[in-house]
């Protein structure tokens, strides 16, 4: 899949859950994607994020950058491959205060 489709792919993710976060939140932010690069992450590693409590320099220590989309309401969202060999996505919502919101797993399409 190319980046522009994974952006797409991204960008439809973080609408929806963007929009269940907090009531009044625009369901059509402005996104500002801050790197193109997608990382794989090993599967393992998933479990270092914890909802509520993880922070970006967190998350950033235990599985690298990747692809980061901000938008104006101070919402980021950050997406990982799972690994090299699938389209399988780990994506990270964090809120305005930097502390992760929610995560999600967006499974391959073709192994779906």
């Amino acid at each position: 899949m190319k980046v522009h489709a994974r952006v797409g792919v991204a960008l439809t993710l973080v609408v929806g859950i963007a929009g269940c976060v907090t009531p009044g939140t625009s369901t059509n932010p402005s996104a500002v994607v801050t790197s193109q690069r997608l990382n794989a992450i090993p599967g393992n590693r998933m479990g270092a994020v914890v909802i509520g409590k993880s922070t970006k320099a967190d998350v950033r220590a235990a599985l690298g950058d990747t692809l980061a989309i901000g938008f104006d309401n101070g919402y980021e969202v950050w997406v990982y491959r799972l690994d090299r060999n699938t389209s399988a996505e780990f994506v990270i919502l964090f809120a305005p205060s930097g502390i992760v919101a929610k995560t999600r797993i967006r499974p391959d399409p073709q192994r779906s």
